[in-house]
């Protein structure tokens, strides 16, 4: 069936393989909807989210830095020691 939708191709472990055939049995549903299902689901999740993108944030500390700003003030060490907690990983 054309369609202009991402087709993806995915290598599951026997195991998962089983059980997302017997999900899709038990639901009346082909093995490629309930993976699609099941996609739509963890993509709730908020393990899943995207993470916000800190760069605007980032610039606007370090020109105020640069701009001779109060960086000092409690507040704004606060929201940097998060920022900077936020942006470990990266």
């Amino acid at each position: 069936m054309p369609t202009k939708k991402a087709r993806l191709q995915i290598i599951l472990a026997d195991e998962a393989t089983d059980l997302v055939k017997a999900l899709a049995e038990q639901r009346g549903l082909s093995v490629s909807a309930m993976c699609s299902h099941l996609i739509h689901a963890a993509l709730r999740d908020p393990e899943f989210q995207l993470k916000p993108d800190l760069s605007e944030f980032k610039r606007q500390a370090v020109e105020t830095a640069i701009q001779g700003g109060d960086i000092g003030d409690p507040k704004i060490r606060a929201l940097l020691s998060l920022f900077t907690e936020l942006t470990k990983n990266e």
